[in-house]
């Protein structure tokens, strides 16, 4: 396939990263589009959405839409126009949970936590996590 699919979103969306990925391990070529850098970017998913600026937005060649598609949704949309997609193995999407700014935040509130009330091993669990999340996120994709 020549033509590309358009992902719409933005880099505070927690949805476009999983969506990103997905296109890019199948092998999907497209265009990312940040609406809150590109104002036709952000008509277009007015457009699209009643109004709205919901993200993830995708538009595919056939001219079709999906809006904050699941990956069950997003990967039976790209199979029915053709593509052979790399399905996510169930470790992938554990190891996904773990490299998020979420994991991170949840991290770093625990070793707050356990200075606030001066409990070493609640410390060493947050700053356990905050590593663990903080190597996912560098080492995998």
């Amino acid at each position: 396939m020549t033509k590309k699919v358009v992902l719409y979103g933005h880099r505070f969306c927690p949805q476009v990263r999983p969506v990103k990925s997905t296109l890019e391990r199948s092998a999907v070529p497209y265009d990312y589009v940040d609406i809150h850098q590109d104002e036709t970017g952000r008509l277009r998913v007015q457009e699209i959405n009643a109004g709205n600026e919901s993200v993830p937005t995708l538009v595919f060649e056939d001219g079709s839409t999906l809006t904050e598609p699941s990956m069950k949704v997003l990967l039976g949309h790209l199979e029915a126009l053709g593509y052979e997609l790399e399905h996510q193995r169930p470790l992938d999407r554990i190891l996904y949970l773990f490299r998020g700014p979420g994991i991170r935040m949840l991290g770093g509130t625990i070793v707050l936590l356990g200075l606030v009330y001066d409990v070493n091993l609640i410390i060493v669990v947050g700053s356990l996590l905050l590593l663990f999340s903080i190597g996912l996120g560098l080492f995998l994709k």
